[in-house]
């Protein structure tokens, strides 16, 4: 059976849901510099969330459901292409969703992350829904590169402080290896080294998240090199991302 709720019919998912593991997939509609498509963010996690779910189906139940693709993008708003929801309001709508899920049987939700500017708020949501909203559930909140990173660095992939980066080596790799027709090689020519010049975009102090007015309109909308992105580096990340994902997907279903 399918692992894609938007495939399921309705006494299908009442059947599957008491026992599954409901996914939802939270991404964005953004700049992604001028050789990546502004759905790179929805591509990858909505491909991450499927495969894994397709690989943890033998020893848990996954049902993912289709990917919300607006999110808190309005820090890329001084580019063109950005389809940007506020912070309440992706909140309302992630929460909303989620209850939908819940309504339909589900008590075990995970939402799985695919852009940086999504994370906190899914925390957030995560917190709200179980102890302020008292959905009698188990949620977990957590971006697929945090999952997989470990196992990245540790099998010498990609450095850490790559992953993910925004529009560089890690995301461009990943688009060549699941869509390379979206990539526009006419613009990743165009790219540069930016791995010394856009810390500002990722400002970090030990402990603390930075936010530096300016940054990103002074920016060339993307971090580190994407010049560096192979096909074969990005299935190598690939691979690692589903089988750390799907372990999740597995642990959490056990346990929860």
């Amino acid at each position: 059976m399918t692992v894609l709720l938007a495939e399921m019919t309705r006494e299908q998912i009442r059947a599957v849901a008491p026992e599954a593991v409901a996914v939802l997939p939270t991404a964005s509609i953004e700049q992604h510099g001028p050789h990546l498509p502004v759905v790179t963010d929805t591509l990858l996690c909505g491909t991450v969330a499927q495969r894994a779910a397709e690989r943890a189906a033998g020893d848990v139940p996954v049902v993912v459901a289709p990917v919300l693709p607006y999110g808190n993008s309005h820090h890329h708003r001084p580019f063109p292409g950005v389809l940007s929801l506020t912070s309440t309001t992706f909140m309302a709508a992630v929460t909303e969703v989620l209850e939908g899920l819940v309504l339909s049987g589900f008590r075990k939700l995970v939402v799985l992350n695919g852009h940086g500017g999504n994370t906190d708020s899914n925390a957030v949501v995560g917190l709200d829904f179980v102890n302020r909203l008292q959905h009698p559930v188990t949620i977990a909140t957590a971006a697929y590169w945090d999952i997989a990173r470990p196992a990245i660095v540790e099998r010498g992939v990609m450095p850490g402080g790559r992953i993910p980066g925004h529009a560089g080596r890690f995301e461009t790799a990943l688009v060549m290896a699941i869509r390379p027709d979206l990539v526009n090689q006419e613009g990743l020519a165009q790219t540069q080294d930016v791995s010394q010049t856009a810390g500002g975009l990722f400002a970090a102090m030990t402990g603390a998240t930075v936010q530096v007015h300016g940054a990103w309109a002074a920016s060339t909308g993307y971090t580190d090199n994407p010049r560096l992105a192979t096909p074969e580096e990005g299935q190598a990340l690939l691979e690692i991302i589903v089988e750390k994902v799907a372990e999740f997907f597995v642990a959490f279903g056990q346990q929860a």
